[in-house]
């Protein structure tokens, strides 16, 4: 492994910083002015102390306080605390100096892996993880288990094993475990490996006296002992752990050149020194584990309040028993098996959902809001995007706040997005109630004293790291289609069937009446706000274009619009009236605000607001009729968008694709209608919609189709099929003159769903954003296991 001119070169390469303590100076300098120890009135330990009578909240509490929470890692563990203890698992290659450039940290799609992802999660205390990292020939498994016990939220152990993917090849791997310390507290290192397990003590406000324990445990040798490096930051830089990691080697190899040393081999070369880089007690350890066979380590977190310590003993046996428990829900939730599926196709389903429950993270920080006034409607509305409609823009760093949210892709959205999480909540909240709520509850905390919920959840520089500047900003005007009430009415579904659960268990205690009662009341208030926030802000012209319908009221259009884009309705590139204007009506956007007015009007029943249970009541069925009065087109059998013409003349946008099938999604056409079977035609024509795969999202007749961006114009997605399914079954198979024709729909379409999202998985280790509609090949981000989740769904509800 000796190679000097290596060394020269290396030690010759610029450094960012002179020297590490100037490094964790210069963060300093660039995040002290964002850092805060304070408590986050949203943070578990905040609800229980302020909620000690709640035993339900209280035990939910400490069964989510540790997990898995940095969905953006390969493997990172952290508490619901902002501040707070975090860890997480580095490695590279180290066949030569270029090990160094090439850190496995993030997720990123150009690592190139072969596949990676959760085999198994239940979301709350366990999970079973496989990364299959080509290039460095290494196949890693990560484990997780959690002990309950004290009043800390319990401890947990890792496990971290390795083995060459291809046994003729060699494998020379570097493993970085690291601990890190974000906010007030204190990390101690009292053993660096020498003899026996690493060990570090350490302290928190809210954890209180804890413990780590590194042991390896398989493949551990005298030619590869632990090294280890500390250095103190400042709070909130342990993000940065990958950039700080690497120029630790690098100042290491500066040192190794500096003091002449030319019989060096590699694993020194690229090791961590075994020294601290500051006087005061570290903020960060990283320690370094070399392999070059099949390994084993454990990572073993033991709260001191708790009476029950995790050892070698009690991860296997934790594991083997939440892998057996894990295996027996599943087959009693979704019934796969009893549906006829084969077990490649079961363990899919498992791998899929266990994705979306292992990427559930918690997110803290401040987001970048404009505020600043718009000009009045009509005013620059033809200019590219939201800077433009401002006089004089001025994004702010909003106050830190917290957000509990699964992610769509760990790769490439590795945060929360206010549409994709109603999807991912449906599915979620079938595995476990009351993981979900606690998800709902912490999005509806962030919404505003008007009712906006920022569509695009940004919190702090971590998150801000991943997201290009143009799109950091978010708009009090804009909104996002209301999807958490899909979560939210399967909550209602489970409310009704909550007979046969045992509300004992802390996955299911929200399904007692009086805890379901109590929750309601607090959701409602927030729900309403945002109903009538999206009312008012969202509202259209009609009767300034001389437009006839029943109502003069019920109209409304997408702010944020493009002259390409209205990423506001979450179908970004979709095409709609050629230029921005205020006189346009958005056909997707009405049936949505109606699809809220529906789902509260069953809330409020619940809660006996009888007086809202009437005005929504009034409400759903004004925008039933404009959704006709406004939005069909007789000539093309279509529902369609309205704009104004340059002589102000109202007319019709028609764009058939997903746009056209709203008023079937959110079933608000009525299963009589002939309008209802103009929409299965299109559905089931091949050459508008239908493909073996799925429906496509816009038609392949459409003079847009698979143009420009082609993003939402003919690529298959798979929540918007979804919804088609779904929306089948619960209101068009059992009634109406087209009941046949929606249910040999139904079943075609679930199955060319559920077939090709499996082929594609079977073919590519991975579940994909979208597919396309002339192969079915997935295409796109991966692995995104936020929606295309939602295939457990799909292959639940079964044939009809």
């Amino acid at each position: 492994m000796q190679d000097n001119t290596r060394l020269r070169r290396l030690s010759s390469l610029p450094l960012a910083f002179a020297t590490l303590a100037l490094l964790g100076a210069g963060l300093a300098q660039i995040s002290g002015a964002h850092a805060s120890s304070a408590m986050d009135p949203s943070s578990p330990s905040f609800h229980m102390a302020a909620d000690d009578s709640n035993t339900i909240s209280a035990a939910s509490n400490q069964s989510l306080l540790w997990g898995v929470y940095r969905p953006n890692l390969y493997f990172g563990t952290r508490p619901r605390l902002p501040d707070s203890v975090m860890t997480g698992l580095m490695w590279f290659g180290m066949q030569d100096y270029h090990g160094a450039d090439n850190i496995r940290h993030g997720c990123e799609e150009r690592d190139g892996f072969e596949k990676y992802g959760w085999l198994k999660h239940d979301g709350r205390s366990f999970g079973v993880q496989q990364l299959k990292d080509t290039a460095n020939n290494v196949e890693l498994t990560t484990e997780f288990i959690k002990v309950p016990g004290g009043e800390h939220g319990g401890s947990w152990g890792a496990r971290i094993s390795g083995k060459p993917i291809r046994k003729e090849a060699p494998m020379t791997i570097s493993t970085i475990y690291y601990i890190g310390l974000d906010g007030l507290g204190s990390l101690d290192l009292k053993n660096t490996g020498e003899s026996g397990p690493v060990s570090v003590h350490g302290f928190t406000a809210d954890l209180g006296d804890f413990e780590f324990a590194i042991e390896q445990t398989k493949g551990a040798s005298s030619a590869h002992p632990i090294r280890y490096a500390g250095i103190t930051l400042p709070p909130g830089s342990v993000w940065r752990v990958k950039e700080i990691t690497r120029e630790i080697i690098i100042q290491h190899i500066k040192a190794i050149h500096e003091h002449g040393k030319t019989d060096v081999n590699m694993e020194e070369i690229l090791g961590m020194p075994n020294s601290m880089f500051s006087s005061t007690p570290p903020t960060l350890l990283n320690f370094q584990l070399n392999y070059d066979a099949p390994f084993e380590f454990e990572v073993r977190f033991n709260s001191k309040s708790s009476p029950n310590p995790v050892t070698t003993e009690s991860i296997n046996s934790g594991l083997d028993a939440a892998v057996k428990a894990f295996d027996q829900k599943f087959e009693k939730t979704f019934e796969l098996k009893k549906h006829g599926f084969s077990d490649p196709m079961v363990d899919f389903a498992k791998a899929t959902l266990s994705n979306l429950v292992g990427g559930i993270g918690y997110f803290y920080g401040s987001a970048i809001v404009d505020e600043s006034p718009t000009y009045e409607d009509g005013q620059n509305e033809h200019l590219e995007g939201p800077v433009a409609r401002r006089p004089q823009p001025n994004p702010q760093l909003t106050a830190p706040a917290s957000l509990f949210s699964a992610v769509p892709s760990r790769s490439f959205f590795p945060r929360g997005f206010y549409w994709d999480e109603g999807f991912h909540q449906t599915l979620i909240g079938q595995w476990d109630n009351d993981l979900s709520l606690e998800v709902i509850e912490s999005w509806y905390n962030r919404q505003d004293n008007d009712g906006w919920v920022q569509r695009e959840q940004i919190l702090g520089d971590e998150a801000r790291s991943r997201v290009p500047q143009e799109f950091q900003v978010q708009y009090p005007e804009h909104a996002n289609p209301p999807t958490l009430l899909t979560a939210v009415n399967g909550y209602l579904d489970r409310l009704q069937a909550a007979a046969s659960i045992d509300t004992r268990d802390v996955t299911n205690a929200r399904l007692d009446p009086e805890q379901a009662q109590q929750f309601l009341a607090r959701l409602y208030p927030k729900l309403r706000s945002n109903y009538n926030w999206m009312r008012k802000t969202m509202q259209g012209g009609i009767r300034q274009y001389g437009r006839i319908s029943r109502s003069r009221v019920e109209g409304y259009r997408w702010r944020g619009r493009t002259m390409g884009h209205t990423l506001t309705s979450g179908l970004d590139d979709y095409p709609r009236a050629p230029i921005p204007s205020v006189g346009e009506l958005h056909v997707d956007l009405l049936c949505w605000i109606g699809y809220m007015g529906r789902n509260l009007q069953n809330i409020a029943q619940i809660l006996g607001e009888e007086d809202d249970v009437e005005e929504f009541e009034d409400h759903y069925h004004a925008i039933r009729a404009n959704v006709d009065d406004l939005h069909w087109s007789e000539e093309k059998k279509a529902y369609c968008d309205m704009t104004v013409s340059e002589d102000d003349e109202s007319v019709q946008v028609c764009h058939k694709g997903y746009i056209s099938l709203f008023p079937m999604l959110l079933g608000i056409v009525d299963g009589q209608s002939d309008k209802l079977g103009h929409i299965l035609d299109l559905m089931y024509d091949p050459n508008e919609l239908w493909t073996p795969f799925g429906l496509r999202s816009l038609s392949a007749s459409d003079e847009f189709f698979g143009t420009g961006e082609n993003y939402w114009k003919g690529p298959i997605w798979i929540n918007l099929n979804y919804l088609a399914v779904h929306s089948l079954k619960t209101n068009y198979l059992g009634k109406g003159p087209h009941q046949a024709k929606a249910k040999k729909i139904y079943n075609e379409l679930r199955n060319n769903l559920i077939n090709n999202i499996f082929k594609e998985y079977e073919r590519t280790g991975y579940v994909w954003e979208q597919y396309n509609d002339a192969t079915g090949h997935g295409q796109r981000s991966h692995p995104f296991t936020g929606w295309t989740s939602m295939v457990v769904r799909l292959m639940q509800m079964g044939p009809a």
